[in-house]
């Protein structure tokens, strides 16, 4: 089944890779690059979920590092909720 976000039980989120915009780490020359893979994010190391300056639904991470998506706000808080309750599930 294709997904775009979903959360497995050891807390982890998947992301797939056609829905990230950028990863970036401010004051840095260089973002990071998704090469077709998911995106794999514990969700133990999100600090919090805004919008960053392009108005991006946005995870914020304790290394520093901004990961921006295609995806809509409640999606990334609902899987985010539910990848920290260490549940399965595939949220779109």
């Amino acid at each position: 089944m294709p997904y775009i976000i979903k959360t497995t039980k050891e807390g982890l989120i998947y992301i797939k890779a056609s829905n990230i915009i950028k990863i970036s780490k401010p004051n840095s020359i260089d973002g990071a690059k998704v090469l077709g893979y998911p995106l794999i994010i514990n969700a133990n190391q999100i600090t919090f979920l805004s919008f960053d300056t392009e108005n991006k639904v946005t995870y914020f991470m304790m290394n520093g590092f901004q990961i921006s998506m295609k995806v809509l706000f409640e999606d990334a808080e609902e899987a985010l909720q539910i990848a920290r309750s260490n549940i399965e599930k595939i949220i779109a």
